[in-house]
């Protein structure tokens, strides 16, 4: 009677494998989506005045086995002012050293023109506040994972 309790686990034990399995071979997961959206957010603008919190998949079309393109929602909060990214662009600038510095610096005050012209184009912000913002995001699947390569 032993060895038909053991035949019977092994047999219940592979539908698991196979669900497991179907899960990795599936689309990503919510961790690395918000990881994605996080790292797409390193680029916008708003980077330098705010962050990203709840983010939430909408939807995703499958390009093929490998490629995703995924429908995200997320707030951005905004955690300073531009005045207050605009000061510190202009310490920044002061005290710029060497040459990196003063790229560091260039690179934060296109920044800083590029937040001011959004900020203008969708209306200032406090402190504080939060947006939701829907976007759709490119991810492709690696020996480690899905990653974020690009919007769609």
């Amino acid at each position: 009677m032993g060895q038909l309790t053991r035949l019977f686990a092994v047999i219940m034990f592979f539908p698991l494998l196979a669900a497991c399995e179907d899960e990795q071979a599936g689309g990503p997961t919510a961790d690395e989506i918000t990881t994605a959206v996080i790292e797409r957010f390193r680029d916008d603008p708003y980077a330098k005045v705010g962050h990203v919190e709840n983010v939430t998949k909408t939807n995703s079309i499958s390009e093929d086995d490998n490629e995703v393109i995924v429908m995200v929602r997320y707030e951005l909060v905004f955690d300073r002012t531009v005045a207050d990214f605009a000061d510190d662009v202009t310490e920044k600038g002061k005290a710029a050293g060497s040459m990196d510095d003063v790229g560091n610096t260039v690179r934060d005050a296109l920044d800083l023109v590029k937040t001011k012209m959004l900020a203008l184009k969708e209306g200032d912000f406090k402190v504080g506040e939060r947006r939701v913002i829907e976007d759709e995001i490119k991810l492709l699947k690696s020996e480690k994972g899905w990653i974020y390569r690009g919007r769609s």
